[in-house]
């Protein structure tokens, strides 16, 4: 993990359109931004956290004992971390589960985790969403992970749409998509970012009290 810990609360006013396209782009980290079929499916706002992926493998019969490595996995994720799992469509993964529910979800609330996040389904949306807990995916289905997908590993790197997810990588995932900050990037990002919103700021208010946008970039150097 990055050798600063954030306050993440005082960051969520981050969007992921800065990160992306004004802050990584210029570090040359443009292969950051997850799909758009990833969207926010519960909660609303920034999900800001550190990354903990899991691993997972497809099965096709229910184990004598269900979701060992998923309890294990719940045990283990904590406090401002995202629980990422991902679904390994982009290898053949097209076996149907939700690896996201209600039950899940109330769990990492009470623990103060961040959110979580799947190139898969999730379930529960109605309830989800009541709770308010912040999960991204990528379409609901009712079917249970016990019997079609086992978790094996936790906090290990995860690949989701050719990006790298290691353990610690800053996600933010808000109504635009979700960015992942290589854990080494993530003390000069923020840098770059508070750096940025500082100069929008002086360019809005400049644009507001008559500034042409043209004259307002050539002196902020911000859009």
């Amino acid at each position: 993990m990055s050798g600063k810990k954030y306050d993440l609360n005082r960051l969520s006013t981050i969007f992921t359109a800065s990160l992306a396209s004004d802050c990584l782009d210029h570090m040359q980290l443009r292969n950051q931004v997850l799909k758009s079929d990833i969207q926010m499916i519960s909660g609303d706002g920034v999900m800001m956290g550190y990354a903990f992926p899991v691993s997972v493998e497809a099965v096709y019969k229910a184990p004598e004992v269900p979701y060992v490595g998923l309890l294990k996995a719940l045990d283990a994720v904590g406090r401002d971390q995202v629980y990422v799992t991902p679904s390994n469509r982009n290898n053949g993964g097209d076996h149907p589960a939700a690896f996201w529910g209600e039950l899940l979800s109330t769990a990492c609330k009470h623990k103060g985790v961040a959110g979580a996040l799947t190139d898969g389904p999730v379930r529960d949306t109605t309830r989800m969403r009541a709770l308010g807990f912040k999960v991204f995916g990528v379409e609901t289905s009712p079917l249970d992970i016990n019997s079609r997908y086992e978790v094996v590993e936790h906090n290990v790197p995860a690949l989701i749409d050719g990006v790298t997810i290691n353990p610690g990588d800053l996600i933010v995932g808000d109504i635009d998509g979700v960015v992942v900050i290589p854990v080494a990037a993530i003390d000069e990002v923020i840098a770059r970012v508070e750096e940025k919103n500082s100069g929008e700021n002086l360019f809005r208010n400049a644009v507001r009290d008559g500034m042409a946008p043209s004259e307002a970039f050539a002196k902020f150097g911000v859009l």
